[in-house]
């Protein structure tokens, strides 16, 4: 058997050892987490200004292409509700293929002539008139163990959501919804964007399992 002074020993060395071992792996996963998030705040920036800027329709499609791809692949799965309004910003601003149809000509030739383009129904503007006067949206999303709040105005959390009547503002641009989305979007629920600063009323909220939901309606922020 080992004495103790040995045994105290060997424990201080093991201890010391240990340490910077787990502070180097603590360390390191810190700066991913932080890199990766620096990496998403960046491309949502950019992404969003190239949006506003009054460029040339096809550079403006070549810029946003670029970033969105980059934000899909890297960002998409962390924050599936800026991924669905950048995405179909990009779609709107693509321009609508020509499609041929078969028509026959006076001596019973068939060819083929160009169809007008089905343009995809823009997304419009939550509270502006022909869209809903109210929908869903998310409170905040489930980013590794931490909620990432979409909204000021109340103390969001998993445990404290707001009550019907709160008066939130949304911190970015994000969809609003037909009703509450499971998993992945589903883009054919998309009706509306409501945009930064915008005010909305909650009417009722539910959990689930990646993000917290609210209906709401437009409101003035008072």
């Amino acid at each position: 058997m080992l004495p103790q002074r040995v045994v105290t020993t060997l424990q201080v060395v093991g201890a010391a050892l240990g340490i910077p071992a787990a502070a180097a792996g603590s360390y390191s996963a810190y700066q991913n987490y932080f890199s990766s998030e620096a990496t998403c705040q960046r491309l949502r920036t950019n992404i969003l200004a190239t949006m506003e800027r009054r460029i040339a329709a096809d550079a403006k499609r070549a810029l946003l292409r670029k970033d969105i791809a980059e934000f899909d692949k890297t960002c998409g799965d962390g924050d599936p509700d800026a991924r669905t309004v950048f995405q179909a910003a990009l779609q709107q601003m693509e321009p609508a293929a020509i499609s041929p149809a078969v028509r026959t000509d006076a001596g019973g030739v068939a060819t083929q002539a160009a169809v007008p383009p089905q343009h995809q129904q823009p997304v419009g503007i939550f509270g502006t008139p022909g869209y809903a006067e109210r929908g869903w949206v998310a409170l905040s999303r489930r980013q590794a163990k931490s909620w990432v709040i979409n909204f000021s105005g109340y103390e969001i959390s998993e445990t404290s959501l707001p009550p019907a009547g709160t008066v939130l503002t949304a911190q970015h641009r994000m969809p609003v919804w037909s009703e509450v989305q499971a998993g992945a979007n589903d883009p054919a629920k998309l009706h509306s964007t409501l945009l930064a600063g915008a005010c909305v009323r909650v009417l009722v909220t539910r959990p689930g399992a990646g993000r917290l939901w609210a209906q709401v309606v437009p409101s003035s922020c008072f």
